[in-house]
């Protein structure tokens, strides 16, 4: 999986000395004169024909979809071969002799390692595309998940109506939510994910209907157990807001899977469930990275396979471009490399009169 050169549902572009331009295919052009110095019948110089394929479009949603899906795929590509790996590694400590090399517990050592290196480049490598729970979005959109303590489900459906106060270091102001137990979970839930979201944090069930918080995953150490919540007695104390625990939800990689087991079949037959769990994990992943890609795509594919070239929409064309150039950071080259690709020298000489 890599960056196409081109948007989908176009050709490969080539470079040919011999021909105007680039272009799918392109025939050389006669050596009879200038480029734009043909006749038309009559003496009069010949109209120049009009751009039928236009400018390619910049959507910055889809595009920055697109890329996302495609560090996503890449890094769980690579990373479904070392789990591969290693899975076949302990099959062959069970179903070997350990003494043998190609079942030695210095190799699985190696794999493991290997492993856990490159999950410890996740954000990096997918430029916060993919999240700890192997979710797939826009680069630098990647969440951490997290719980409340205090803030259960059965919390939120017993005891008395509560008005709570959230104290964040980066909220203007102190934050209300008020938990009626009358009301469904999914309600106080609502209300919860309301108050908190101007500053980031969002709430949401999983599927126990316990819930789940989360900010995004650069901005995690702003909140590890800094929110402060005051309550009027009930769940939390009256008086000043006091600092609750903020546990995170474990990894879809767990770290156990990084883990020496020990050399006795059953911690081997242990460790060979992990990592076939860590596999069927990272698969599911890998078809809903595909899927995003796919859906990303078509969205950028112009209909038809001709967009109209107007002065408005190239207008609206460039703004966009421009301002996705001064964003720091990876978004440069994902508006750069999709929007360039395939612009021929004609086209380029054509808008400039």
């Amino acid at each position: 999986m890599q960056i196409a050169p081109s948007l989908p549902g176009t050709s490969a572009h080539r470079l040919d000395p011999d021909t105007r331009g680039v272009g799918p295919g392109a025939a050389p052009r006669a050596a009879a004169g200038p480029a734009d110095d043909r006749l038309a019948p009559g003496g009069s110089p010949a109209p120049r024909a009009p751009l039928t394929r236009g400018l390619k479009d910049f959507d910055p949603t889809r595009q920055s979809g697109v890329a996302g899906a495609q560090l996503a795929g890449v890094f769980l590509d690579r990373l479904q071969q070392g789990l591969q790996a290693l899975r076949q590694h302990y099959a062959a400590q069970l179903g070997a002799d350990p003494a043998q090399p190609g079942a030695s517990a210095a190799a699985a050592d190696v794999l493991r390692a290997g492993l856990k290196a490159g999950w410890s480049q996740r954000e990096r490598a997918t430029a916060g595309a993919l999240d700890a729970q192997l979710r797939v979005g826009e680069p630098g959109h990647a969440r951490q998940d997290f719980r409340v303590r205090g803030l259960s489900r059965a919390a939120l459906s017993a005891g008395a109506r509560e008005v709570l106060t959230v104290v964040t270091g980066n909220a203007p102001a102190p934050l209300t939510a008020t938990v009626d137990p009358e009301l469904p979970v999914s309600a106080n839930l609502r209300r919860l994910d309301q108050a908190l979201a101007p500053v980031g944090i969002r709430v949401r069930a999983d599927g126990a209907g316990e819930p789940v918080f989360s900010v995004p995953e650069a901005e995690w150490p702003r909140f590890q157990d800094r929110i402060l919540i005051k309550g009027e007695g009930r769940r939390f104390p009256d008086g000043q807001a006091q600092p609750v625990r903020t546990p995170v939800l474990p990894p879809a990689l767990g770290e156990a899977v990084f883990e020496a087991p020990g050399a006795e079949p059953a911690a081997l037959r242990e460790a060979l469930g992990r990592v076939t769990a860590g596999i069927a994990a990272v698969a599911g992943a890998q078809q809903r990275a595909q899927a995003l890609l796919v859906e990303q795509q078509q969205g950028l594919a112009p209909v038809g396979g001709a967009v109209a070239t107007t002065p408005e929409r190239a207008r609206a064309l460039a703004d966009g471009f421009a301002r996705r150039l001064s964003e720091a950071g990876y978004a440069r080259f994902e508006a750069v490399a999709p929007t360039v690709a395939g612009i021929s020298r004609e086209r380029v000489r054509s808008l400039l009169g």
